[in-house]
């Protein structure tokens, strides 16, 4: 496929045993967290399921030329261990196509920031996605900050999980939108990507006055779900395109009421129609992240 530029920061994959019976394979590895989100009981889930092969076939099928396979806030480190090396094994099978962030756990000890050094060590090219709220540590924890010395050390971004505290207990537990922002001044050296609009921060700011922090960027996963179209023109108008990355969240159904398809193309055309200009759309489809991986480990270079 002749490469179109486009490249998606934020999607999620799993292997066909956890999608044939996802709350079983939760529960038996004591991710309830997870389970509730993904397989909530007398609930209807909007999330879908894709192996990597099945991502590159939709990423075909859209023009998409790379994705970024996110972790998971995994409450158990061992969970976080068996996501890397899944993450590993795509990346070595679909070089240039796949690239993925390490998941860690930072509450489970030292153990887990020795894995963390190992995954990016074997090729993984970035942190995340964590939520603290439910992996169950602070962002003063000792730990987590140690997860960040250790990102900012290797130049590779860290993802952190972000609701909008406007959207109610649908959008997931709250988190500290304001601690995000103090973080990212306190480690202006590291590269923070805030999902999910950073929960409104992209286009509402700290409310404190002062400027977000420039090592503050937001990916647009999940955007239809939470908002309409005219978020991009808002966003773009409050930090700038060069701070925006498109990320899907892919395979979630992004169009419930509409469509139970996964797939990239609906969200992609929505962003064509979103008023901005050839410039913006670039930078948000994909010259930033490549940007923010080609200033981290050689092998996102080779691949990105």
């Amino acid at each position: 496929m002749k490469p179109t530029g486009i490249i998606d920061a934020h999607i999620h994959a799993y292997p066909a045993d956890v999608a044939a019976d996802p709350a079983g394979w939760g529960r038996a590895r004591a991710e309830g967290a997870w389970v509730d989100c993904v397989a909530p009981e007398g609930g209807k889930s909007i999330q879908g399921w894709a192996g990597p092969d099945a991502v590159i076939a939709d990423m075909d099928a859209a023009g998409v030329e790379a994705c970024v396979m996110l972790g998971w806030y995994w409450e158990q480190q061992d969970t976080c261990e068996l996501q890397n090396a899944w993450h590993l094994e795509w990346v070595r099978r679909h070089p240039g196509r796949l690239l993925g962030f390490a998941a860690v756990q930072p509450g489970a000890g030292r153990r887990s920031v020795d894995a963390l050094e190992r995954a990016l060590d074997s090729g993984l090219c970035g942190v995340g996605e964590l939520l603290p709220q439910v992996q169950g540590y602070t962002l003063e924890d000792p730990l987590f900050r140690r997860v960040v010395e250790v990102a900012a050390g290797r130049r590779v971004p860290i993802n952190l999980h972000a609701t909008d505290p406007g959207k109610g207990p649908a959008a997931g537990p709250r988190t500290p939108l304001g601690a995000y922002v103090r973080l990212a001044r306190e480690y202006p050296e590291a590269t923070f990507i805030l999902a999910h609009w950073g929960g409104g921060l992209a286009f509402r700011g700290s409310g404190d006055g002062e400027e977000l922090p420039a090592n503050l960027y937001f990916d647009t996963a999940a955007s239809p779900l939470l908002y309409d179209p005219g978020v991009f023109r808002r966003a773009v108008d409050r930090v700038g395109a060069a701070r925006i990355l498109y990320g899907s969240d892919y395979p979630l159904m992004l169009y419930p009421r509409a469509s139970r398809d996964t797939g990239f193309g609906r969200f992609l055309a929505e962003i064509a129609a979103a008023g901005l200009t050839e410039d913006e759309r670039a930078q948000i489809l994909g010259s930033n992240i490549r940007r923010l991986m080609s200033e981290g480990l050689a092998p996102a270079r080779e691949r990105v």
